[in-house]
């Protein structure tokens, strides 16, 4: 898989994983890596989901699109990126 775009995408990768770990492609300790950060965006998605939540029963009508949703102050100036 080029790569994880969506949760399904994400889930497939997932399933997969094991099939590798049943087929003895994939030794456990490289599954429980995949696992932990797969526990790491599905806790993300998670927070994005209860933010849009909280910001719609507030009455905030706007919509932020799934992954943009910005961290910090936006009042803050944002520090330049490295290239």
């Amino acid at each position: 898989m080029a790569g994880i775009k969506t949760t399904g995408q994400l889930r497939q990768f997932l399933a997969d994983a094991l099939i590798g770990i049943k087929n003895g492609h994939l030794d456990t300790q490289e599954a429980a890596q995949i696992t932990k950060m797969a526990a790491q965006i599905n806790e993300s998605v998670y927070s994005e989901i209860k933010t849009a939540r909280v910001r719609k029963e507030l009455g905030d009508v706007s919509v932020v699109p799934m992954g943009a949703l910005e961290l910090g102050d936006p009042a803050t100036p944002k520090a330049p990126v490295a290239k």
